[in-house]
């Protein structure tokens, strides 16, 4: 009998821009804190429907009530998880880079009240557990596109993606359109934990995605680089250095048709769970 581990079609259309970096090992925290920078200034502040400024500004001087309890109706706000969101606050979490810190920004409905499903409009995410693989997450609603990604915002992920797998000298990471949460649609279709999938991830792919980083051991799991480069069934195959490789599976990340995603799913078996 036949087991098809192709991705299932989402119940609901994708609305979440996800991208996400896993890496083990000491990394130049300097360095990080720099690049971390670059992904606010990069991906996250062109989201945001007012400038910076503006928005900490109102956010400092809105008063909460009953029934506008996060802010004003229709606007936006940015918060930081050491407290509410300033520039002199960003730059000092970025000069202290704390083992956790992350950025969000909430859109509000006419009550006032967030917009997105689970509160966050999108949100930048740098984990530092001594138990897991370090973690760079950033997830973005699609509504904050204005609907459509052009191809100059989907260069700009993958930019930021190839940086940052160099830096962080990562075992894998994606970009995808996708639904939210903490498993990706392989892991949830394989019935596969969490927790089991960081501690393999440098063996194991996290499943296949538009954007898909390989680390060194799976690559050399797949035959190779020269192997993967000559065979990955993607429209663009990059080397990034250091045995890892990007890559992509179609030329826009809002149309990848299922019959790819099922042709990269075999390519990748010997490397998922």
């Amino acid at each position: 009998m036949s087991i098809d581990l192709t991705l299932p079609r989402p119940v609901s259309p994708p609305h979440v821009v996800r991208m996400e970096l896993d890496a083990f090992g000491p990394v130049d925290r300097a360095a990080l804190a720099t690049w971390f920078g670059t992904l606010f200034t990069d991906l996250l502040a062109p989201l945001c429907p007012a400038s910076i400024d503006e928005l900490v500004s109102v956010a400092r001087d809105y008063v909460p009530s009953d029934t506008t309890p996060w802010g004003p109706p229709g606007y936006a706000r940015l918060l930081l998880s050491s407290g509410e969101f300033t520039s002199a606050a960003w730059n000092s979490a970025l000069a202290a880079l704390p083992s956790f810190l992350r950025v969000q920004l909430v859109q509000l409905d006419s009550q006032g009240l967030p917009l997105v499903d689970g509160g966050w409009s999108a949100e930048l995410l740098l984990k530092d557990d001594p138990d897991f693989p370090h973690q760079v997450v950033v997830c973005a609603a699609r509504s904050l596109f204005g609907g459509w990604l052009s191809h100059t915002v989907q260069q700009n992920w993958l930019s930021i993606l190839r940086s940052g797998a160099s830096l962080l000298r990562a075992s894998g990471g994606w970009i995808t359109l996708d639904r939210t949460g903490p498993r990706t649609a392989h892991e949830v279709t394989a019935g596969v934990g969490l927790d089991e999938s960081l501690f393999t991830a440098a063996e194991l792919s996290r499943g296949p995605h538009w954007a898909t980083l390989l680390g060194p051991r799976q690559v050399a799991a797949l035959g190779g680089v020269q192997q993967v480069l000559a065979t990955a069934p993607c429209c663009a195959v990059e080397h990034l250095g250091g045995g890892r490789i990007l890559l992509q599976l179609t030329e826009h990340l809002d149309e990848v048709p299922p019959e790819a995603v099922a042709e990269l799913t075999r390519f990748l078996r010997p490397v998922l769970h």
